[in-house]
């Protein structure tokens, strides 16, 4: 059978993101999660290529090989609310392996605060530049003006203005052509007029944008609408959060949960031991959570942890690539250490390649979106297999939400409002 939908993500939170956005209004959605993930035969599937960080190439082949292979009516590629990745390699890619002619390109997402506004993309009032994305370790943004960043492309990039998205779907059409459109939204209507008039179109279209686009692609109709069923914890629930992003913006979230529910990663150890470092602080989480509420392991609580951890590694000859791979396989190994002797109730992760490596060692290979969601950008869903199947779970991107955004995931997941 022929997908409702595909959506091709380069980050696992932001498959969950966007993927949540089709199941709110009540589309089967399924996140792979894992290599060989789930392939539903219908509704929407939402595919990780987990290729935001991957050299140009590598990052154009992933994509070209789960569009080819996955026929879809809607092609949906998703892209990071503040531009980093490989945006032109994966863009062409999925024109170029689904054979439709047009891109509309439209990253905004105002319940975010990422707004496009005559080119230029703002995260919070400020240029994406000059915020964590700008200073990203591996690919930083290097323009907050979106043709620039597109100007590479093999294709014609025509930037359409909020002069014409303002005016509505009808106004859209008549700029909808072959190639690539950079377009402005600062309102959840301009995405909504960008959606319909690119629908409306004469072209074959490929959506690229973050959750904010996808909330508002219409999609074929169907007989019927399957929501799974919502989450609702029990009184006692006992959460497992892996906190693995370095953004300033989960380090200040990260503040907000009482101390003594936090357990600190050793960084330093992670980068030349993860196993010992994955079990010391997976008996610690066990120990808080015997009392019931939440256990939240985080790999940075400070500014400079992650520099003691890179330092550490240099000291054992270990790269700083390096470095964070065994980072991030060090949380995923105290989610295996946890569930393994005394299963949690619920859990939470936040930093996209952090939530794919819990997930991998976890045995997971899909995750079924159930509609629900803490706020703007921050999903429900369930654990479809491994060790943790049926387990209810929670991702957020690391600059998603506000100060108590971790404390209220926690909370819905029944920890006791992170207490």
């Amino acid at each position: 059978m022929t997908l409702d939908a595909l959506v091709v993500a380069d980050d696992l939170t932001g498959s969950m993101d966007t993927g949540h956005e089709f199941a709110a209004r009540g589309h089967p959605t399924t996140v792979a999660v894992g290599e060989g993930g789930v392939r539903p035969e219908s509704g929407v599937l939402v595919v990780n290529t987990d290729s935001r960080y991957l050299p140009a190439e590598e990052a154009r082949a992933a994509v070209e090989a789960v569009v080819r292979g996955t026929p879809a009516r809607v092609l949906y590629k998703k892209v990071d609310s503040t531009l980093r990745g490989n945006l032109v390699a994966e863009i062409e890619a999925a024109l170029d392996a689904s054979g439709r002619d047009c891109a509309l390109v439209a990253p905004a997402f105002p319940a975010g605060g990422r707004l496009t506004a005559c080119g230029y993309h703002l995260v919070d009032g400020a240029f994406v530049t000059d915020t964590a994305a700008g200073q990203d370790p591996e690919k930083p943004v290097t323009s907050p003006h979106l043709p620039t960043l597109l100007a590479d492309a093999e294709r014609p990039v025509d930037h359409v203005g909020v002069e014409t998205v303002a005016r509505g779907p009808g106004a859209v059409v008549d700029v909808v052509r072959e190639g690539i459109l950079a377009c402005d939204s600062v309102h959840d209507d301009h995405l909504a007029a960008l959606a319909r008039g690119a629908a409306r179109s004469e072209r074959d279209v490929v959506y690229v944008g973050s959750a904010g686009l996808a909330a508002a692609v219409e999609l074929p109709d169907r007989a019927e609408t399957t929501v799974v069923e919502g989450h609702e914890p029990p009184a006692d629930a006992r959460v497992l959060g892996i906190a693995g992003s370095a953004s300033p913006t989960t380090v200040e979230q990260l503040r907000a949960v009482p101390g003594e529910r936090i357990v600190p990663l050793d960084g330093e150890l992670a980068a030349t031991d993860p196993a010992a470092a994955a079990e010391r602080a997976a008996e610690r989480a066990l120990e808080v959570l015997e009392s019931g509420g939440s256990a939240v392991v985080a790999s940075v609580l400070e500014a400079d942890d992650v520099d003691r951890a890179l330092r550490a590694g240099r000291e054992a000859s270990v790269d700083p690539e390096r470095v964070r791979e065994r980072v991030a396989g060090s949380l995923g190994l105290v989610a295996t250490g946890v569930w393994k002797r005394d299963p949690p109730d619920g859990l939470f992760v936040t930093g996209g390649a952090v939530a794919g490596r819990v997930f991998d060692t976890l045995g997971a290979t899909g995750v079924r979106l159930t509609g629900q969601a803490v706020e703007a950008g921050v999903p429900v869903g369930r654990v479809i297999d491994g060790v943790a199947a049926g387990t209810p779970v929670v991702t957020k991107a690391g600059a998603f939400g506000g100060e108590r955004t971790i404390v209220n995931c926690l909370a819905r997941l029944g920890g006791s409002d992170g207490g």
